[in-house]
């Protein structure tokens, strides 16, 4: 048991949980606001048709825009729905950490937990490379 793929294999493992729940985290965000933006709206549309014109149905309709009682259970759904959308948008891309993690932290044997623990090194280089640098992307958009 060494304690360089221990490290790596933890480090790794709270890394990978912690960016699962920040992405969980930014999709809940986005699905509130949309389930927000459609609330609202649909609450205006219903507040401004009308039979006919009153200003005591004027009043009524505006103060029911105004509170629109229903729009926290949809809300609050719909921030519920975003995060696990997320999580299991982000587990999905990090199976490949997670899984070299738990063999690096578990391995009886050291040249199995340092294999892992190089693996987990190249897959963060991949990483790396491929979303920070921009050397794999394609850059002739204009031709």
């Amino acid at each position: 048991m060494t304690i360089i793929s221990k490290v790596a294999g933890g480090l790794s493992l709270f890394s990978c949980l912690r960016d699962i729940h920040k992405t969980g985290v930014i999709y809940s965000n986005r699905e509130y606001q949309k389930s927000a933006g459609d609330s609202y709206i649909s609450c205006s549309v219903g507040t401004q048709k009308a039979n006919r014109v009153s200003y005591r149905d004027a009043e009524r309709k505006n103060w029911l825009l105004r509170n629109n009682f229903f729009a926290g259970a949809s809300e609050t759904w719909g921030r519920v729905k975003g995060y696990f959308k997320g999580v299991v948008d982000a587990a999905s891309r990090y199976i490949p950490n997670i899984a070299l993690s738990a063999i690096a932290l578990s391995a009886k044997r050291n040249i199995i937990a340092n294999m892992s623990a190089v693996g987990l090194a190249v897959v963060e280089i991949y990483d790396f490379i491929k979303n920070s640098s921009g050397i794999f992307d394609r850059s002739d958009y204009l031709k």
